[in-house]
């Protein structure tokens, strides 16, 4: 607990903000902030700051993506755009399912660990 209390204490609002800023579950940090007896302000301000960032970073880039899509299948074809975008969303929604991650990353880990 000590070495928690050092590094929240020094890097404490920036892990916060970056833990708003990606999608990363925040109750991994709170909770910890929590029985640490953080302060509340400190807590809250880098993770607002970062999911607003957050949100307008997907919002940027998801009208980028639909201005390519306009460009690629036209206005008329609006349809096509959107349904291929569906299918590419299940596919990815299906990897993410499917895959089995803890596997994937011991066999890096196990990979990473025979280079050293």
């Amino acid at each position: 607990m000590e070495s928690l209390v050092k590094l929240f204490g020094r890097y404490g609002p920036l892990a916060i903000f970056i833990f708003a800023l990606t999608p990363l579950p925040d109750d991994l940090l709170f909770i910890p902030l929590g029985i640490l007896r953080y302060k509340f302000v400190k807590a809250l301000v880098p993770a607002l700051l970062g999911k607003i960032l957050m949100i307008y970073i997907l919002a940027y880039f998801g009208r980028i993506g639909a201005n390519v899509i306009l460009i690629i299948f036209g206005e008329g074809n609006m349809w096509v755009g959107m349904i291929i975008t569906a299918v590419l969303l299940a596919i990815i929604l299906v990897m993410l399912f499917r895959i089995d991650w803890e596997k994937m990353f011991q066999k890096y880990v196990d990979k990473r660990g025979a280079k050293t």
